[in-house]
């Protein structure tokens, strides 16, 4: 499997096919067109930009691993490339041939230990029975480096129709449509490159010798044309007229179907036509974050789980997983994100550790932030248990009042030393 970091670099053109507008359009060719590239790359870099995390059930509870104990295949799939370049080459095989191959290096305990991104156009299927498929991997020159199975090779369609293997191209499905493109590019260039066209005529009435036609026409030039010259006032004499051309609905057609493959080669990749087009306006959301949620949602969450359940199930033991931190591109504004962080410590299903993790903070001193606090009061959660574990003081006993010796016998004392009459008085009756 020698060579199979370095495959992709290597300059390889598919057969090309030629179209109905005359165009032959490859997977190379095809990035000519500006609005393929945008899709590409616009994707491509917002799944590759995401942060990947290491997940494992226990008792039907998420828990995440430590970095430490994550394998190092997680942080950086092989030692020659970063996270980032290895899965935007994923995206990208997904984004063009429809299919993503992984070459998977493992230890002596047959652990997973580098991952490699190899050219699809490199890989052929030998379909087995069940879907127990092996891998045939040439070279760019055609020489065969050997067959692989399952273990060795990760495959990753896109797209797949039933009872097929290889998942179809988007490239090859959209191969008109992208010709249609290239073709009208094409067309504008030698429109401007050959200059055919005029911008205005000057008419006479009369019939002016070549020398005076001439002459006309370049002191008109040298007073009009030019920048510096926009909107100067122009003076004809002799009856001489000015009158501009305008674009011809040919022309015009032209720029039509222009803006028409922009927006056809952006469904085509499910990317909203207003991240492709700046003269499309967004119909969507009433905010930027609803827009970047349609994004996130519509266009990116297919490809990031097509991955996750792949590398997930084929190449982590037991209930261990994968997962691609969304909430880093769906990251609100700090206000929005602050108030719903009160929100979720006065209901108790948020500590303060795990908000300041949220914000890359560390945890506060002597387990401070490790507390759960519940509604209304903001009492702590189990206080209330130890509350009543309490047992209540006993009562403090009221001692009896010892009798006046020099006190009226007649009058009668009350046990608290209150007489009758202050009660009375006191009572107001």
């Amino acid at each position: 499997m020698s060579g199979l970091a370095s495959s992709w670099e290597r300059d390889v053109e598919v057969s090309s096919v030629r179209t109905a507008s005359g165009r032959r359009v490859s997977r190379r060719s095809s990035l000519q067109m500006v609005a393929v590239y945008a899709c590409q790359s616009l994707i491509g870099d917002a799944v590759a930009s995401l942060p990947l995390d290491h997940y494992t059930k226990i008792g039907g509870r998420k828990e995440s691993f430590d970095p430490i104990r994550s394998p190092r295949w997680i942080r950086q799939p092989n030692p020659f490339q970063t996270s980032y370049d290895f899965w935007h080459r994923v995206i990208i095989s997904l984004l063009t041939d429809g299919n993503a191959f992984i070459a998977t290096l493992r230890n002596e305990r047959g652990e997973v230990a580098a991952l490699y991104c190899v050219h699809p156009q490199y890989v052929t299927i030998l379909d087995g029975p069940l879907g127990d498929n092996r891998y045939e991997v040439s070279d760019g020159q055609g020489a065969i480096q050997g067959v692989f199975d399952r273990t060795e090779i990760l495959h990753i369609p896109a797209f797949t129709l039933p009872g097929s293997s290889r998942g179809l191209s988007p490239v090859d499905v959209a191969r008109e449509a992208i010709g249609l493109g290239l073709t009208a590019e094409e067309f504008g260039s030698r429109f401007f490159e050959q200059g055919t066209t005029m911008a205005g005529v000057i008419e006479h009435p009369g019939t002016p010798r070549p020398d005076e036609a001439r002459l006309l026409r370049d002191m008109f030039r040298k007073t009009h044309a030019g920048v510096k010259n926009s909107h100067s006032v122009g003076v004809l004499t002799g009856g001489a007229q000015f009158k501009p051309i305008t674009l011809s609905p040919e022309q015009a057609q032209f720029l039509e179907t222009r803006r028409f493959q922009k927006a056809e080669i952006a469904l085509l990749y499910r990317v909203p036509a207003y991240l492709v087009d700046s003269s499309v306006s967004s119909t969507w959301g009433t905010g930027i974050e609803e827009q970047n949620k349609f994004f996130v949602d519509q266009t990116l969450m297919p490809w990031i789980v097509r991955i996750e359940q792949a590398v997930s199930t084929f190449l982590l033991p037991g209930l261990q997983y994968i997962r691609f931190n969304v909430d880093a591109r769906l990251r609100a504004k700090t206000k929005d994100r602050y108030e719903s962080y009160q929100t979720a410590l006065n209901n108790g299903f948020l500590n303060a550790d795990e908000i300041r993790a949220m914000e890359d903070l560390a945890p506060l001193p002597k387990k401070l932030g490790q507390r759960y606090y519940r509604p209304l009061n903001l009492g702590v959660v189990g206080d209330d248990e130890k509350e009543t574990e309490k047992v209540a003081p006993p009562a403090v006993p009221v001692l009896p009042v010892a009798p006046d010796p020099n006190a009226d016998p007649t009058t009668q004392q009350d046990p608290n030393g209150t007489d009758q009459k202050e009660q009375q008085n006191a009572d107001g009756t």
